[in-house]
């Protein structure tokens, strides 16, 4: 499949409880007349996730890069909720997407999801730069291997920071990958028009 053609309904479908609610939501911002702010935000941010999902295609295990792209889709979001224009302030953004954007049961997930000291759990803001800090270590040094989360349906955790050997990952990618596809529709219901 081409990025040209995803199917934006059935993409989104696990971020809504039922199939019927992804594809009434995304009609309706399909529906927005011209380049709609909600229009963008939902085509840019999924089409980071699904590049994101092709990273284990190509680089079996190497959870940064597809933390890279989660984040990318993060901060696109963000930019565009927020109508920031200018360049720059990427870790701003991607703060307040998990912050702003994303609901308190996400933030509460990312505020379990690394432990670094037994029984201590880095907050929600200290995750989140965590994931910053691996996609600047992917981006400026190209670094796609020394950061992993939990794998498949494993409950043990996993070292997850080569360089931080106390750094224990409670979390499965996909979990974030969950939790960036929803507030990605959090930040696109932001951007709807009010109904009336």
């Amino acid at each position: 499949m081409h990025i040209a053609g995803i199917d934006f309904a059935e993409f989104y479908a696990s971020a809504f409880s039922n199939p019927a609610d992804a594809r009434n939501f995304v009609g309706t911002v399909k529906s927005l007349n011209g380049p709609a702010p909600a229009k963008i935000a939902l085509h840019q941010g999924g089409r980071m996730v699904w590049l994101a999902d092709r990273m284990e295609d190509v680089a079996a295990g190497r959870d940064a890069l597809q933390i890279l792209f989660y984040l990318i889709a993060a901060e696109a979001v963000a930019k565009i909720v927020f109508g920031f224009k200018g360049e720059g302030k990427s870790k701003h953004h991607v703060q307040r997407f998990f912050g702003e954007i994303c609901l308190e049961k996400h933030r509460h997930l990312l505020s379990r999801a690394l432990e670094s000291a037994p029984g201590y759990f880095l907050t929600w803001e200290e995750t989140t730069s965590k994931l910053y800090e691996i996609r600047c270590d992917v981006v400026h040094e190209g670094q796609y291997f020394g950061f992993h989360l939990q794998r498949g349906g494993s409950q043990f955790p996993l070292m997850a920071d080569f360089e931080d050997p106390n750094l224990v990952a409670h979390v499965r990618l996909v979990d974030v990958r969950q939790i960036v596809l929803e507030g990605i529709v959090e930040g696109v219901r932001m951007l709807l028009p009010p109904t009336t």
